[in-house]
């Protein structure tokens, strides 16, 4: 295993997929048409019920010391003003600012309750927390998709750029920030992310292959270092493949997952809230639906995206005209 650190901060302007094999894009071109056409499900065996390989974590240190190369002269200065961070679904990129944060003792805002988000009081909301330097850990959690869900965040956006609020890191998923982008009619300011996994950082985490497939295995997972341990652990396991879309899928299934993604996972009472025009038993059935494919989980009461299935949602929701993330 490598010893060296190869984690890199860069622009969000300058991230660049690893290029893929010719094997590997027709493998992907196989997948996206199983996707697009699956076969009609059959009724589950009990030794279909299996879970899938437990979802491996990595090491957060080199990722934080990545970090501190980047941003240590920022944050020493400790003038007043933010940086973006993008975080992929699956990539580690919140855990790591989390672990950074940590470090530098940087304190955790906590995000507004749900009441709050067709509000604008943001001073109210923040002067009992307000202790500079701070980190947004999830920017997913000060918006909702829908009538009076962008309030909050288009009055707190502000302030945060002026500076108004300190100085402080706001980790943003990379789906919630393309919506952002479209609904804010701001260009973002100082917005990284982490240069895609190729595969000297893959092997720094114990992925053990030869070039040809480390490098196959990085365009599959568009350079997401938590997304290739999820398929690295599937192709080690022949009991498993990865999920495909059921073949009753339309738009209200698009729609769900979509919203899903768009905020890192919600409870079925937000969720409801969020797309009133699914009935209650209509969202039950997607729901139930999406879970047996092994493509969304229901934890602690948030119902979220697989890591697994995630591959196949993303797929499916491009091939029908959602905006997808840069990444």
């Amino acid at each position: 295993m490598s010893t060296s650190n190869n984690w890199q901060v860069i622009r969000l302007a300058e991230f660049k997929r690893p290029d893929a094999p010719a094997s590997t894009k027709v493998q992907q071109l196989a997948q996206h048409f199983r996707n697009l056409f699956p076969k009609r499900d059959e009724a589950p065996s009990d030794e279909q019920e299996h879970d899938f390989p437990g979802y491996r974590e990595f090491d957060l240190k080199p990722g934080a010391d990545a970090l501190d190369t980047a941003w240590d002269d920022w944050r020493k200065a400790g003038e007043p003003g933010i940086k973006f961070l993008i975080s992929p679904p699956f990539s580690g990129t919140a855990a790591i600012a989390r672990e950074w944060a940590e470090r530098h003792d940087w304190s955790t805002i906590t995000a507004p309750q749900e009441s709050e988000l067709a509000d604008v009081e943001i001073d109210a909301w923040w002067k009992p927390q307000a202790n500079s330097p701070w980190i947004i850990d999830d920017l997913s959690n000060y918006w909702r998709r829908g009538t009076d869900g962008l309030a909050f965040i288009r009055a707190l956006l502000p302030k945060l750029f002026r500076g108004e609020l300190g100085q402080g890191l706001v980790v943003c998923d990379s789906w919630s920030f393309a919506f952002l982008q479209r609904a804010w009619p701001v260009n973002m300011p100082n917005v990284y992310c982490f240069a895609a996994a190729d595969e000297k950082l893959m092997q720094e985490v114990g992925i053990q292959a030869d070039e040809k497939k480390l490098k196959s295995l990085a365009a599959r997972a568009f350079g997401n270092l938590g997304l290739a341990l999820a398929l690295w652990a599937v192709e080690k396991d022949d009991e498993h493949d990865l999920p495909t879309m059921p073949s009753d899928c339309h738009d209200e299934t698009a729609f769900v997952l979509y919203t899903l993604l768009l905020h890192t996972g919600l409870s079925g009472r937000t969720l409801q809230k969020v797309l009133p025009m699914l009935a209650a038993d209509q969202l039950d059935v997607q729901l139930l639906q999406l879970q047996q494919a092994k493509l969304i989980s229901y934890d602690d009461e948030v119902w979220r995206i697989t890591v697994y299935g995630y591959l196949a949602v993303r797929d499916f929701l491009r091939s029908r005209g959602f905006f997808v993330d840069a990444f």
